[in-house]
């Protein structure tokens, strides 16, 4: 029987964006972000960092409970371009992995029309 494993691209601040999203896969890759652990191609790893940078200034990091400097459109320009990621991974990996994208959260803070 060959495992399948299940990943979460999921960004968090500071780096990490790809986690075991189950326990066969935390067996194989282990806890926390396993993005250098997966066969992905330089080009993808580089675009990974990349995309926590980007992900990285969506954040208040002077008060963090403060809404961030990010207006809707920029949010929804991060969650598309994660959305292409996760669809590059998937067909980067193949059938063995299933990968679910697991989105920054709700836009909260700010007039629709700043």
């Amino acid at each position: 029987m060959i495992d399948q494993y299940a990943l979460r691209l999921m960004f968090e601040w500071g780096g990490g964006c790809i986690w075991a999203g189950d326990d066969t896969t935390r067996r194989t890759y282990g806890v926390g972000p396993i993005e250098d652990s997966l066969p992905l191609a330089e080009q993808t790893r580089r675009k990974l960092a990349e995309m926590t940078a980007w992900h990285d200034l969506s954040l208040n990091w002077e008060y963090p409970p403060d809404p961030g400097p990010w207006d809707a459109h920029e949010y929804e320009r991060f969650e598309a371009s994660a959305a292409a990621m996760r669809d590059h991974i998937q067909q980067e990996l193949g059938d063995r992995f299933a990968i679910v994208y697991e989105r920054l959260g709700a836009y909260e803070g700010r007039d629709e029309n700043q």
